[in-house]
């Protein structure tokens, strides 16, 4: 019988192999460019002149696509200062770096920015640091999906979504299922929450508390910014935009988001009889106002940001004694580590 170990070891050389690496950086490329490849047809299609003639104009729709922008590096700032004893300033740079390799790289390559360095930051061991990152992705999931159901709720309720046109039927049974599912579901995740979760309720509620704010404010940004643009489409309208920008945000690997949703922005304004040229001119500078921040943000940050005071925490040599990798040294609290080290800035 093979052993979990070995199929971990097979797993993992399949993964991270040179031949799997080419192959996911050929898929990678090749979605990519096959969605670059329909945008710029759906763009033919309406006329590249009516689209250049519809571009925002608006000097406020620019304002808020940089606080958008900010929005989420700020809020992580926020919630990892609670985990991380690492200073803020510090922490920001970390998050536009890792928002610029989410984006333009694949989805989660920014983790791993984030897992390798704070790894140099701090000495509590690789399996806390991915623990950290693991929660705070699950509570972000957890936002995004229950806010997502939310809207959906609301586009149904006030009948932008038929679901008469979707489904036949709705029987009480799926819905009463459904229900029990969520909330057996819900009961799991609490029962076994120290299983799942290594923060503590009190801080991940904290934390999710801070996803929240963030979400709701980020995206009642977005509807402003939009209405900028097309002020006479209704709320329920941009609902509808919303709830595509939430689950095509959360598929995972997916490179190119913006993309997708321009590509989806553009269909859903064809179907719901929109002025097209005005939402694809507005897709269009939005997604290029994103790549090229992403672009100048990357190449400051990696000019700038090796500090020279900045070094890896290293372990205190006690006559040989190894410390372990999951733990801190004895008798130091992390931010003496960060002091002792002269790893703050």
């Amino acid at each position: 019988m093979i052993s979990k170990e070995r199929i971990r070891n097979i797993w993992k050389h399949l993964l991270d192999g040179p031949k799997a690496k080419r192959v996911q950086k050929y898929i990678r490329w090749t979605v990519v460019t096959a969605i670059v490849g329909i945008i710029l047809y759906q763009l033919y299609d309406i006329g590249w002149k009516e689209v250049l003639q519809n571009l925002p104009g608006h000097p406020l729709f620019y304002i808020l696509f940089f606080v958008l922008y900010l929005s989420l590096p700020v809020a992580e700032v926020l919630i990892y200062r609670r985990i991380w004893p690492i200073p803020r300033w510090k922490l920001f740079k970390i998050f536009l770096s890792k928002r610029v390799y989410n984006e333009e790289v694949m989805g989660y390559s920014g983790e791993f920015y984030l897992f390798v360095r704070i790894r140099n930051w701090l000495d509590i061991g690789d399996r806390e640091i991915l623990k950290s990152v693991r929660d705070n992705n699950i509570l972000s999931a957890v936002n995004s999906n229950l806010v997502a159901l939310c809207l959906i709720g609301v586009l149904v309720f006030t009948g932008v979504i038929d679901l008469d046109q979707l489904i036949e039927r709705v029987d009480l049974v799926y819905i009463l299922l459904g229900i029990f599912i969520a909330s057996a579901t819900l009961f799991v995740l609490v029962q076994f929450r120290s299983y799942i979760f290594s923060l503590s309720l009190r801080k991940a509620v904290a934390i999710y508390c801070i996803y929240l704010v963030r979400f709701l404010i980020h995206h009642g940004l977005m509807i402003v910014q939009w209405a900028v643009v097309l002020p006479d489409t209704p709320i329920s309208v941009w609902f509808l935009f919303l709830t595509i920008v939430i689950i095509v945000n959360r598929i995972p690997l997916l490179p190119s988001r913006d993309l997708v949703f321009m590509w989806a922005g553009i269909e859903l304004s064809r179907m719901l009889n929109m002025a097209t040229a005005s939402v694809a001119g507005m897709l269009l500078v939005s997604s290029a106002l994103r790549k090229l921040t992403n672009l100048i943000l990357f190449m400051i940050l990696s000019t700038y940001s090796k500090d020279p005071d900045v070094k890896p925490v290293q372990k205190p040599e006690n006559s040989g004694a190894i410390q372990s990798a999951d733990r801190k040294p004895s008798g130091m609290s992390e931010p003496e580590i960060l002091n002792k080290e002269g790893t703050d800035e």
